[in-house]
């Protein structure tokens, strides 16, 4: 049956707009293959970090709150979008990503969210990938923030145990040549404590306040634990004794 031309004008609509919405759904899908979040990276015992997916990672996070006010990781950052550079040419590369931005939510392991999401400034930059191989590049994202730590905080010190919850970080960017990018959602365990840590005070305990003291010279030195994570913590760090550091918080 031939179409009359109003039916055909409605039917060309109709194409036309399934076909840019296959466009548009293909380049959402573009937009966050592009850049990924493969891995939290490790902490060395100086509390470095070496940043390359054949390097040391960590899959779970361990935090004492009574230690952290909140606490953030290295995160592992792939870029897949080809190189458009060509010296031959004078065409420069537009292909590399400018991060700017995260957006996380932290949630219990029932995956009701802690508190409400938040988003913070990253900054890094990852090259394009080459040959088939991404190209990487590490930026620190900030997984609990404070008025998380909190609430957790007041939890584990009430329960008497650890607090699992889940921070599912997306992290977004900008290539050299506008396009925005961003990635799929990554989420990452972390556990919570309070006080879990063992604490210990210097000799006389008057030098938890201050190590400058002539009489401290001979003080106990303790190697502390990298900042946000769980291990020895020493009392000149605090600024004041274990005990009264622990009672500060009131919990």
């Amino acid at each position: 049956m031939n179409a009359t031309p109003s039916l055909a004008r409605r039917l060309c609509a109709l194409a036309l707009l399934a076909t840019s919405g296959g466009l548009l759904g293909s380049a959402c899908a573009d937009n966050e293959s592009s850049l990924f979040i493969r891995m939290r990276m490790a902490e060395t015992g100086d509390c470095t970090v070496s940043c390359g997916p054949s390097e040391p990672f960590w899959t779970e996070d361990a935090v004492d709150s009574a230690y952290a006010g909140s606490h953030s990781a290295m995160l592992l950052v792939g870029n897949q979008i080809v190189e458009r550079g060509d010296p031959d040419v004078l065409r420069t590369e537009t292909s590399r990503v400018q991060l700017y931005e995260a957006e996380v939510r932290v949630a219990d392991i029932e995956g009701n969210d802690v508190t409400p999401g938040y988003v913070v400034p990253i900054t890094g930059t990852v090259d394009p990938g080459s040959s088939g191989d991404p190209g990487y590049n590490c930026s620190e994202v900030l997984l609990i923030d404070g008025a998380t730590m909190d609430t957790l905080r007041a939890q584990a010190a009430q329960l008497r145990r650890d607090i699992q919850v889940w921070a599912t970080v997306v992290l977004r960017g900008r290539t050299l040549g506008g396009q925005e990018v961003e990635t799929t959602e990554w989420t990452y365990p972390v556990r919570v404590c309070f006080a879990c840590s063992r604490c210990v005070d210097t000799s006389p305990p008057d030098c938890c306040y201050s190590s400058a003291n002539e009489e401290c010279e001979d003080a106990k030195e303790l190697e502390g634990a990298c900042p946000g994570a769980r291990g020895p913590q020493d009392c000149r760090d605090l600024g004041q004794p274990c005990a009264d550091h622990i009672a500060s918080f009131g919990l």
